[in-house]
């Protein structure tokens, strides 16, 4: 009892200013020693403090919602241990995704917003005996087709340059200027288009970065060769040169060179 009147006595002989800095200096220190408390709870059990719960995901066409969330390392997340960079870079690395923004909201939800690849063709890949039809973009970006993938008048790019393309390969910048030609193309004119074959120009023992191609059509025998400068016009006067060589008894021809304004027609078994 006596302690206690001695520590009032104690605390009444200090001046009231002084008296008013030891008290909010203890309360700071008190308010201090909480935030630490909850940063080291934070830093030895994030992992059960404010989970991830919520995750809405826009933009996922052809691409399963469950295989992103494991790709992008959202498992067992929680908002304070997940960080924005780090699975906006993992969704980066999925070929399919062109662009990928990641948003936090406390306490529990996170917004993942995607823009996905638009495909302009296709490329075959082989594993074993097996070819594997991937997608190519107008960046030149090859990618996965996907499982719901329904693009079948896509034409297909035989390059002999890209021999086994996969998803995540990326065409020389000679080839993304074709695929950017293509991606410009009407929908319809393009449907006549099975394959594209690239045939590049050779000098002596180089390769030139200059190539013509070989267009196959869907519909016909014949094949057209042309110059890489695709646009509608073009292809449309191809179009009818080959019809018009169908229905002229006069020709018999699996070929056309159509890379003047004057078609050159190709005997049967002839050369160029």
């Amino acid at each position: 009892m006596n302690d206690r009147i001695a520590l009032k006595l104690l605390i009444n002989r200090i001046p009231t200013q002084k008296r008013k800095v030891i008290i909010g200096l203890f309360v700071s220190a008190v308010f201090v020693l909480i935030i630490a408390l909850l940063a080291a709870g934070i830093v030895y059990g994030g992992k059960s403090f404010l989970p991830i719960s919520r995750i809405d995901v826009t933009e996922i066409p052809n691409l399963e919602r469950a295989d992103i969330l494991i790709r992008a390392g959202i498992e067992n997340q929680t908002y304070w241990t997940l960080h924005e960079v780090q699975v906006r870079t993992k969704l980066l690395a999925i070929a399919a995704i062109k662009n990928a923004d990641v948003e936090k909201h406390f306490p529990d939800r996170l917004v993942i917003r995607l823009e996905t690849r638009k495909p302009v063709a296709m490329a075959m890949s082989h594993t074993s005996n097996t070819g594997l039809l991937q997608y190519i973009d107008e960046t030149g970006k090859v990618f996965e087709k996907g499982k719901d993938a329904s693009n079948i008048y896509l034409p297909l790019i035989t390059d002999p340059s890209m021999h086994n393309p996969y998803a995540g390969d990326q065409y020389i910048p000679s080839v993304t200027v074709l695929m950017r030609r293509i991606s410009s193309l009407s929908p319809d004119l393009l449907s006549h288009i099975s394959e594209i074959e690239i045939d590049w120009k050779i000098a002596g023992a180089y390769k030139l970065d200059l190539y013509d191609l070989i267009v196959y059509l869907r519909l016909s025998s014949i094949r057209a060769r042309m110059r890489a400068e695709l646009d509608d016009d073009y292809i449309s006067r191809m179009l009818l040169a080959v019809k018009t060589v169908e229905e002229d008894s006069r020709y018999t021809t699996n070929e056309i060179d159509y890379r003047s304004n004057d078609p050159v027609f190709i005997p049967q078994g002839g050369s160029r």
